[in-house]
């Protein structure tokens, strides 16, 4: 009599662990698809098999449905659903993913339709299929919102300011105040291909205070391969060594290499600079002798330092490689980065290939985490489609 409950807690003790370890991998930014692949599918596994023992679990994921039932649900009862079960809101992204791969039939209309009931709430779900991201006909939204007449929510603002623009859309919600409409048109015109983003960005660091938002601000330039940057980007990471590792991790152009190696010399930076290194190179340096690092309490504790002679010896050997980018030590360019970085996934992944997608897909990509077999399939219909081209 007590098999069945011991086996439901099992596979409880198992989705909890599997659900930190898939946001620890996320949180790195890059990683192996085939690793994230075993993850979610195994999260899936256990998902099905408690929501089948429902009645012994200790947790009802589902509000008494099973997770078959859940999935033949329609996107507006599952985002219902949802929102009535907030505390299992990682649950239901996964089950948005992966259980459901039909987009709403006409997404525009359903977003007027949310609107005029006051439920774009539903997009913090729906946001995860990239057809959601394909609207149409938003102009009077955008202006309503640019002047300030409506707020909907973070997401919402994201998706609208995602669609094309025209100049003076796109001049205006760059010099907005809400940092989420600005950062969503620089977003915007990175995916579009445009030119002059850099100069765009500076505006738009120039007058953020914030240091989360600078971070953002700064991975982006770190996808643009403008060394403008690398004197900003030196300042902000010594400043504030907590953004350091995300903010270098974007820098993937080979040239900024030596930024990363001079925040390796830098006592406050060095661990997330050589973890950043890490990420870009895939290559361990040799460690050199110790030296003493002064804590906020001017306590001198000792710690290992980066062999830097041989982060320049590794560096020379990367500039050898065909291709201006790297990452995880694969070279690449812009024009081969979706066949040579097919066995990746993650944030930095979707970001540096994203201007290959078509654009609002693009946008999608840049701000929204795909699970293991969205990515998969992204990259299958990418090869199937340059392939008939």
């Amino acid at each position: 009599m007590f098999a069945p409950v011991y086996k439901v807690k099992l596979h409880k003790q198992r989705l909890t662990t599997l659900l930190k370890h898939r946001q620890k991998l996320l949180q790195q930014g890059v990683f192996s698809l085939a690793r994230f692949s075993v993850i979610d599918n195994q999260l899936l596994n256990h998902l099905y098999t408690l929501s089948d023992l429902k009645s012994d679990a200790p947790t009802d994921y589902f509000a008494g449905k099973s997770l078959t039932q859940v999935s033949e649900l329609t996107w507006q009862a599952l985002c219902e659903l949802a929102l009535n079960n907030d505390e299992h809101s990682d649950i239901y992204r996964v089950v948005a993913c992966d259980l459901f791969y039909s987009p709403v039939s006409d997404i525009t209309a359903h977003f007027n339709n949310l609107r005029n009931t006051q439920q774009l709430a539903h997009f913090e779900l729906l946001q995860h299929h990239r057809d959601h991201w394909q609207l149409n006909g938003l102009k009077a939204l955008r202006t309503s919102i640019l002047e300030g007449k409506e707020q909907p929510p973070e997401v919402v603002k994201k998706i609208v300011f995602s669609q094309p623009l025209t100049i003076s859309e796109s001049h205006a919600a760059i010099l907005h105040e809400d940092f989420n409409i600005a950062f969503a048109t620089l977003v915007n015109s990175y995916c579009a291909g445009h030119e002059d983003v850099s100069d765009k960005l500076f505006k738009v660091f120039a007058k953020t205070a914030d240091e989360l938002q600078k971070a953002q601000l700064l991975a982006l330039a770190g996808l643009l391969n403008d060394s403008r940057w690398y004197e900003p980007c030196a300042l902000f990471c010594k400043a504030n060594p907590d953004h350091c590792l995300f903010v270098l991790s974007h820098f993937v152009y080979k040239q900024a290499l030596p930024l990363v190696m001079d925040l390796m010399a830098v006592a406050v930076t060095q661990q997330s600079a050589y973890a950043a290194w890490l990420t870009l190179t895939d290559r361990p340096l040799a460690k050199a002798e110790k030296m003493s690092v002064v804590s906020d309490n001017s306590e001198v504790k000792p710690q290992s330092g980066i062999n830097l002679d041989d982060a320049e010896h590794a560096r020379q050997a990367f500039a050898m490689q065909k291709g201006e980018q790297l990452l995880m030590g694969i070279s690449f360019s812009k024009a081969n980065s979706v066949q040579k970085l097919e066995k990746l996934a993650g944030s930095i992944v979707q970001r540096v290939i994203a201007p290959h997608f078509e654009h609002s897909i693009a946008c999608a990509l840049f701000h929204v985490q795909q699970s293991a077999s969205q990515w998969q399939s992204l990259l299958s219909e990418k090869a199937e489609g340059d392939h008939a081209a």
